[in-house]
Parts: C-alpha cells; structure tokens; sequence
C-alpha cells in the first residue's frame, strides 16, 4: 500500500468516477484503476462496484475510505507538526532546465505566486541533475526534457511538445533558406549547451550520421549568452522552435535579428513534469503541480 493508491481511491470516492478523478488529478484512467485493484488484491477486498458512469463504494469500500482519509489527514498533520511549521508554509522546491529557463519559467511563476501564496525555489539544473537531486530528496519536483520514455520510477506529465529550430544571424547566407539539413551545417561554426544537456546528443548524432564533424565555438548553458553569439555571427545554434521564436521576436530581447529555422528531418523533445512515486507529497508541493498542469494544458 502506498499513499497514492490511497490518494487515487480517496480521489474516486470523493468524485465518484474514475474518470473525474483521472481528470482532477492530472493522471490517465488507467493509472488510478490499476493502483486501486492493486488495493483490493493486497487486503482481499471489493471496495466498489459500478453503476453506470458511477463508483458505488461496498461496506468494506466506506470503511476502507474512512480509514484512508484518516490516514493521509495524519500525515499531513506529522509533517506539519515534524517541520516545526505549519505545512502552508512549506517551500517548493522545483528543478527547471536552464535552456528554457528564460523564455518559460518567470512569467509561470508569477502566474503561480499571483493566484497562490506558497513560496517556490526554482533550481537550474541539467535534466540528470535534477533526477538525481529529485532521487534525493533535495527536490520536490523537476521539468525535464525527454526524447521519448520518460523513468519509470517517477510520476511524469508531458506538458510540452517541441522540435528544436536552427538560429542564425539574418545576415548570414543560411538565414533565408526554408529548412536546414545537417549537411548544411559542414563548415557553420556551432553552440552547443553544455556536455551534460540532453539537447546535445540528438544533434550530435544528427550530424554524425551525415558525416559531419561539427565546428563548435562555445558550449553554454545560458540562452542569452548564446543569443549574443548568433546575433554578433560568431556561429549558430539550435534551440527549441517555440522558445526561439518567442525570444527572437520580442522587441525588448532585441535579437530580431536572428532567424529561426526547421530543421529536417525533425528533432523532437518532451517537456515533462517529474515527481516521486508512492511517497507523501506536501500539501503545497501538490498546488504547485496541480498549477503546472493546468498551465500547459
């Protein structure tokens, strides 16, 4: 038994639908039905049955839930009380990754802080050190950036889909083609972000499959930095299309004068939420990634 599973079955009785409370809770059908059969299995009990589109709890069902109510109100009241402080108080701490860090993260924020008063501590870390330090315990959540499989030991929420654009000064001669290729990038001095970006390697492998070696001039974590370098035509770049195009024409960024472009065949990555699995999550942990979800939705 884990807190989730009693979250999830607290979640439906409160709904009385799997289906809303999937949906108030940000997770698929699936998930929470699997999580409350796995209940029914370990203590040998039918906690509901199914009348039409509605959870009808049994006897054993109505005990289970006040049991489980009771149980997750105390830890709440253990944190609380263990933190020497009342749990509203509680910072969140969250991991963001630097690259998008810029474009996304401030005006989210403020969007947070305008409608909750909970205190958040953002973190910039490479996508493996936030996992690492969310493992840890010295994160509460993260935003990461995935190709594909998300780990299985966490709890993941896909807020983003995106595909990175090439950037590079308008002057220069690639600027006005319609798409760039990896073979047009043979003699274009590259920035990269830094060796532990999980933006590298899908670029990296791009271009050696196209037998090119690349020419890089920087590696960089930081957006801005590396915007300074295309726009001086010191080398090109790629960046997410969405958080480039935003950059690039914002008038008060002042770097209109680079130009974003799709690159062929495409290279897609993930923004995803990620928190720990089957622990207690503090109350204000939970607003936090309650309001991420909604968000992106």
């Amino acid at each position: 038994m884990t807190f989730t599973q009693l979250e999830y079955f607290c979640a439906v009785c409160r709904y009385g639908s799997i289906s809303k409370a999937a949906e108030a809770l940000f997770v698929s059908h699936p998930t929470i039905s699997v999580a409350i059969k796995s209940l029914e299995k370990e203590f040998s009990l039918e906690l509901y049955t199914h009348m039409g589109n509605k959870v009808v709890l049994t006897e054993d069902g109505r005990a289970f839930y006040r049991r489980a109510v009771d149980i997750l109100q105390r830890c709440d009241d253990m944190y609380a009380n263990f933190a020497g402080r009342p749990e509203d108080s509680y910072r969140v701490h969250v991991g963001i990754p630097p690259i998008r860090g810029v474009a996304l993260f401030p005006q989210m924020l403020r969007a947070f802080q305008a409608a909750h008063a909970v205190p958040v501590v953002l973190h910039e870390y490479s996508s493996k050190r936030s996992l690492e330090k969310l493992t840890n315990g010295e994160l509460d959540c993260c935003l990461v950036n995935f190709k594909d499989q998300t780990p299985a030991q966490f709890n993941c929420r896909i807020l983003l889909k995106d595909r990175f654009a090439f950037c590079i000064a308008r002057q220069h001669p690639l600027a006005k083609k319609e798409y760039i290729t990896a073979k047009d990038l043979r003699d274009v001095p590259l920035i990269l972000q830094n060796d532990d970006s999980v933006l590298n390697q899908p670029i990296l492998q791009s271009l050696y499959k196209a037998n090119i070696t690349p020419r890089i001039v920087l590696c960089s974590s930081q957006v801005m930095t590396i915007l300074d370098f295309i726009r001086e035509g010191s080398g090109g770049a790629f960046l997410y299309e969405t958080m480039a195009a935003s950059l690039c024409s914002d008038e008060d960024k002042g770097f209109q004068d680079i130009a974003v472009i799709p690159f062929r065949p495409e290279l897609r990555e993930n923004l995803v939420l990620a928190w720990p699995k089957g622990g207690y999550v503090n109350r204000n942990v939970k607003t936090w990634i309650h309001f991420v979800q909604e968000y992106f939705a």
